[in-house]
C-alpha cells in the first residue's frame, strides 16, 4: 500500500453521476488525458486511502466521468464525494527545468534574498497570466507572483524558495 508521502493529487471527486456508479472528477493536473492511461488509482476518502481499479474513464465537459471497480450504484458512488484521486509521485511525468508541480511548491519555506523568513506556501492561486503563491507566516499573509523577476531560486531538496519582493508603488 502506498504511503501518503509518495502520492500526489491529480483529481477530486465532485459527485456521483448516473445509475451505474460513476463519479464526476475535477482534474487537478495540467494533463487530464493522463487519466485515460491509468488502470488503478489511490482514492483518499477523508483520512482513509483505498486502491481502486478503474472500470472506465471518459471526458465529460471540463471534467471526467470515472467508474471504479466495485462501485456499481449511485449509492456506492455517493460515498466518494469530495474524495481525492492520487497516483504515485513516480508516475508523474518529468517537467522541464524551472517548472514545478503544485505539490512540489506547496509547503516550501519562503525567504527574501536578504534571508528574512516570510512563511510557508499554503496554496496557489491560478490567475491565468501567472500563478500567485499564498504564503502564511507570523507577520501575516503574503501574495507572491510566480514570475522570474520575483522568484529567484527554488530548492526542492532544502524545501526553500528565495524571492525578491516587488517594490510597492504609490499612486
Amino acid at each position: 500500500m502506498n504511503t501518503e508521502n509518495d502520492l500526489v493529487i491529480i483529481g477530486r471527486v465532485l459527485r456521483e453521476w448516473g445509475l451505474k456508479g460513476e463519479v464526476i472528477v475535477l482534474p487537478l493536473t495540467f494533463d487530464p488525458e493522463r487519466f485515460l492511461k491509468l488502470k488503478e488509482v489511490a482514492v483518499q476518502v477523508q483520512d482513509r486511502i483505498e486502491q481502486k481499479k478503474l472500470r472506465s474513464v471518459r471526458p465529460h465537459k471540463n471534467n471526467l466521468l470515472i467508474a471504479f471497480e466495485g462501485c456499481e450504484t449511485p449509492e456506492d458512488a455517493r460515498r466518494y464525494r469530495g474524495a481525492l484521486i492520487k497516483i504515485k509521485e513516480s508516475e508523474s511525468p518529468k517537467l522541464a527545468g524551472g517548472v514545478y508541480y503544485h505539490y512540489q511548491i506547496i509547503g516550501l519555506g519562503v525567504y527574501t534574498i536578504d534571508g528574512d523568513y516570510l512563511g510557508k506556501i499554503t496554496s496557489i492561486l491560478e490567475t491565468g497570466s501567472n500563478d500567485v503563491y499564498v504564503v502564511r507566516g507570523e507577520d501575516g499573509e503574503y501574495l507572491i507572483p510566480a514570475i522570474k523577476d520575483v522568484i529567484k531560486e527554488v530548492d526542492l531538496e532544502a524545501k526553500k524558495m528565495t524571492v525578491k519582493p516587488m517594490e510597492a508603488e504609490e499612486e
